[in-house]
């Protein structure tokens, strides 16, 4: 991918800036954790199934509704970055570019542009902010947490999670069009 100078100077230097410099003992193992979530058994065969299960007994139709929404979001923003824009791009990863990346978490391939843990983090977060505008500060904290997590990891630039957090925005009008407006909570007869 070719970027302006400038542009692909400043995204080198943020990277820098994020990857090795603004870095903590602490940060070096939380980061990856989230970063590789998705790969953790606790979380992929405990946490997340149990929470899932929560949400649909508390929210029955309505949680089920999102989910599926959710889902099909994520799949289809997924499926774009992945298969389209990626090999399109061919923007190769920091550690594959040879800018000495510190890489602390696993890469998942050669490209990295658009970041796919972005997009779909921001596709979910899309549908969650339009099914429960209330907690939309929650759902876009973890996003960006994750996309923050995929640079300090070393395996993304700064604009590959960007492009990725933009990306997801599709799902927005979607679920928009899907759920309508509300907030996720029942209203009370008066």
């Amino acid at each position: 991918m070719n970027v302006p100078y400038g542009f692909g100077s400043l995204d080198r230097t943020a990277f820098h800036l994020i990857n090795a410099a603004w870095t903590h003992p602490v940060l070096d193992r939380v980061m990856p954790a989230i970063t590789d979530a998705n790969q953790n058994k606790w979380v992929v065969f405990g946490a997340a199934p149990a929470a899932i299960a929560f949400w649909l007994y508390k929210g029955r139709r309505r949680a089920l509704k999102v989910l599926i929404i959710a889902a099909l979001a994520c799949g289809a923003c997924d499926l774009l970055a992945f298969r389209v824009i990626k090999p399109a791009v061919h923007r190769l990863r920091p550690n594959y570019a040879g800018i000495g990346a510190i890489v602390r978490a696993s890469e998942g391939g050669k490209f990295g542009f658009p970041s796919n843990h972005a997009t779909n983090a921001s596709a979910a977060a899309s549908v969650l902010t339009v099914a429960y505008p209330a907690f939309g500060i929650v759902f876009w904290s973890v996003a960006g947490l994750i996309a923050y997590s995929r640079v300090y990891c070393g395996v993304h630039y700064p604009f590959d999670v960007l492009a990725g957090l933009a990306l997801g925005l599709l799902a927005w009008p979607w679920a928009a069009l899907m759920l309508g407006s509300g907030d996720g909570v029942k209203k009370k007869k008066r």
